[in-house]
């Protein structure tokens, strides 16, 4: 069995598919097993894995001599998780964060309950305005707890798409409610 360092460094210096084959042999079960401790999800460990595995054949220009390839890969299993992880908690910040905020803003003592009431009704009533697109897209990312990018698989835009869009609904819903307040109650 050849050092995989001279592997890695063979695959990098000759675009060696073969040897980059052999190194993926050696390290994929590791990968995959990091990558379902810190998941917890079988299928997704699966995916990290193979994710960590083209990056390394796609970077292999940034492999040091003389360095772990199992590390080195390591690392980039770890840089997906810790980037998918932060992706989904944005994602679902989003929404209860767009309505605790709605419903501390202007807080007043002496009509803070009824302010938070007519806050709500304005939220709840706005949400029933939003575009059947955009309530698509809400309750992908809030409901079924989707991360902006598979929501956007799931609705056929682009990721970046995806996250504008979600951005202007919120943006969309909180001028709705600014301007429902400011009407006062119907």
């Amino acid at each position: 069995m050849a050092d995989l360092d001279q592997l890695m460094s063979q695959a990098r210096d000759a675009d060696d598919r073969g040897a980059y084959a052999q190194v993926l042999e050696q390290c994929q079960h590791l990968l995959r097993a990091v990558a379902l401790r810190d998941t917890a999800n079988a299928e997704l460990a699966d995916e990290v894995a193979q994710e960590a595995l083209v990056r390394g054949w796609e970077r292999r220009a940034q492999y040091r001599s003389g360095t772990s390839p199992k590390a080195w890969l390591l690392a980039m299993v770890r840089s997906i998780v810790i980037d998918r992880h932060r992706r989904l908690d944005r994602d679902r910040r989003h929404l209860p964060d767009l309505i605790r905020g709605e419903l501390l803003r202007h807080r007043d003592v002496q009509d803070d309950d009824q302010l938070r009431e007519d806050r709500l009704h304005a939220l709840e009533a706005c949400l029933a305005t939003v575009a059947p697109e955009h309530r698509e897209l809400l309750d992908l990312v809030h409901r079924d707890g989707l991360s902006s990018e598979d929501a956007a698989d799931t609705l056929g835009i682009s990721a970046a798409a995806c996250r504008q869009r979600l951005s202007r609904v919120q943006r969309a819903l909180r001028s709705c409610i600014e301007q429902r307040l400011a009407e006062g109650p119907r």
